[in-house]
Order: C-alpha cells, then sequence, then structure tokens
C-alpha cells in the first residue's frame, strides 16, 4: 500500500499521526509514503488526479486503481486492518463518542481554521475574503472554546485516558495553524496544556513539524 501525503497539510498529518501512534503501540503497519509536492502543483498534475479528480490529499492506494480519497476513512480502513491497540472503543456509546469528538475536531477547528488560512494568507495562493475569515474565525473560536472546557477535568487526551482519531485530527489543525502564525490562545489554558503534551509523545515527534 501507498499513502501520498505532505507534510504540515492538516488531512494527511492527521492521517499520518494516526498510523505513527498505532506503530508506536506495536500495531505493524506496512505502508510506503508517498510525498506529493503541492507547492509544485504536482497534485493537480493528470497522475494524482487519476487517483483522485477532486485532486486532494491524502489518498490510499490500496492497490494499482484502488484508492481511498478521505482522511476519515483511510483511518477507519487501517482500524479495521489493525484493531489493536484499539482507537474507536469497545461499545456502540464509546465508538459513537469517538466519532463525534473527531467530527468536532475536524469540523470546528482543523477545516475552519485552514478557511481562515487560505482566505488570509493563502500558502496555495488562493485569492483571500475578509468574509471567509471572519465566518472561519468564528467557528474556529467555538470549536477552540468547546476542546478547552471538555480537557478543564485534567484528561490527558481528548476522549478521556486513551489516544483516539480526535487527538490526531486537533493536533493536526493545530500544526497548520502555528505554520500560518496562529497560535492556541494562552487563556485556552486546558487546550494549552493538552497540545503541549501531545506534542512531547513519541508519534507527535515523528510527525509534526512544529
Amino acid at each position: 500500500m501507498k499513502l501520498y501525503c505532505v507534510g504540515i497539510a492538516p488531512n494527511p498529518t492527521k492521517v499520518m499521526l494516526y498510523i505513527a501512534e498505532k506503530r508506536a503501540a506495536g500495531a505493524a503497519i506496512e505502508l510506503e509514503q508517498v510525498t506529493v509536492k503541492l507547492m509544485a502543483g504536482e497534485h493537480n498534475e493528470a497522475a494524482h488526479r487519476a487517483r483522485t479528480p477532486f485532486a486532494s490529499l491524502p489518498v490510499l492506494e490500496i492497490s494499482p486503481g484502488d484508492y481511498i480519497i478521505e482522511s476519515l476513512a483511510i483511518m477507519e480502513y487501517f482500524e479495521e486492518l489493525h484493531p489493536e491497540p484499539d482507537m474507536l472503543g469497545g461499545t456502540p456509546r464509546e465508538r459513537a463518542r469517538r466519532r463525534e469528538l473527531e467530527r468536532i475536531a475536524d469540523s470546528r477547528v482543523l477545516t475552519p481554521l485552514a478557511r481562515c488560512i487560505h482566505a488570509t494568507n493563502s500558502p496555495l495562493g488562493l485569492p483571500p475574503s475578509e468574509d471567509i475569515a471572519a465566518v472561519s474565525r468564528q467557528t474556529l473560536d467555538g470549536g477552540l472554546e468547546y476542546f478547552d472546557r471538555l480537557l478543564a477535568d485534567g484528561r490527558p487526551f481528548i476522549a478521556g485516558d486513551t489516544v483516539t482519531f480526535s487527538d490526531c485530527t486537533l493536533a493536526a489543525g493545530l500544526q497548520f495553524g502555528r505554520f500560518a502564525g496562529i497560535e492556541v490562545d494562552a487563556t485556552h489554558a486546558h487546550l494549552h496544556r493538552w497540545d503541549h503534551a501531545y506534542r512531547q509523545r513519541e508519534a507527535a515527534r515523528a510527525v509534526l513539524l512544529r
């Protein structure tokens, strides 16, 4: 299998963090990582568009012509292949809660952060938009506040005592923010504490660039 990805970009990063966490805990995931150079426009070339019509990253190539093109689907595919260590939970309610937290991390932090960055100073040269930036910042502020309140009980990870998908997604989003000069507000002390602690993990150090 091959994972087409790129450093810093948040969706590839959350998948790479997930894989690093699984490997660090003992999962034998055999995978070749292939870098697609966004700044050079390689994602728009015919070879990559043959993998995904959206020119997006990451893409998992299971075999020639067989691809998974959404980050969460890639993570769940590997979770099915390598259920230990478990990152989804043992009961239907636990799995629902962990999926919920990942979706909140994605839709309320990672995605609006990325939209805000691309609407103000896009590394890909996308046109600026004050309106998109303002709406995205409002959504982002709500997401950061949500996770800060959640972490106020001192839990080490987003879902509790065990690292899950949501930690990978939130860490990936915050790294992209740092890359563009957007840091977690110091008033979000609990989120700040989690972010600092998560970045010290073996898996995080192997993937995160900032």
